[in-house]
């Protein structure tokens, strides 16, 4: 029998999550980093097919290599910004130094095979489950996504295999918390348009 877990635990571990772009240089344990794997690896997955891999990095050298094959496509990003993202980047000096990469004690870089039936949802539940266990540990994480990025040949992946993000795991720096919409913009009961709310009859 499982036991139902408290708000406490997973509500709040999810209202105090917060991405981190920058990160001291305080090492990560072994044993924290296997629990955050161990968390993707317990996500669910289209027919249970678990099309992930996870490749863990601290070694500064291929930590270099993958900054500069990001900063390599970011730079095609933030010449041509399409918009509202540009504004976005730019309200949130947001630029294509990703410093974070190398900073950062730990790097995950989840890969998912393409053939497998609903492997992006399935990646990305994954990921999700890493990043709550990551703030349980009391650590900061960002799900950052290299559109184009080559890095299965740095870190010897098959090609067969996509990335789907690179996350720093690390002692966040903390930055701004983000607003979030209020769960009458983002939630309806029965039809669109409907507002759901705390005081909702179902």
């Amino acid at each position: 029998m499982i036991l139902i877990q408290s708000e406490q635990d997973i509500l709040h571990t999810i209202r105090n999550r917060q991405s981190a772009r920058a990160f001291s240089s305080e090492p990560v344990s072994h044993e924290a980093i296997t629990r955050i794997l161990e968390a993707g690896r317990h996500a669910p997955s289209g027919a249970n097919q678990q099309p992930w891999h996870f490749v863990v990095i601290t070694d500064p050298v291929p930590k270099r290599e993958i900054r500069v094959a990001c900063e390599r496509v970011e730079a095609r990003l933030h010449g041509f910004p399409p918009e509202p993202l540009g504004n976005w980047m730019k309200e949130h000096s947001i630029t294509q130094e990703k410093a974070f990469l190398e900073d950062a004690p730990v790097l995950i870089a989840a890969f998912f095979d393409p053939k497998a039936p609903y492997a992006i949802p399935s990646v990305w539940l994954a990921i999700g489950f890493i990043l709550l266990q990551t703030e349980k540990e009391g650590l900061s994480s960002l799900p950052y996504t290299p559109a184009g990025a080559e890095l299965n040949a740095i870190l010897s992946v098959p090609e067969a295999l996509r990335l789907a993000a690179v996350l720093p795991i690390g002692k966040g720096i903390p930055g701004k918390p983000q607003p979030r919409k209020p769960l009458t913009a983002i939630a309806s009961l029965h039809s669109f348009g409907t507002p759901f709310d705390r005081t909702s009859t179902p």
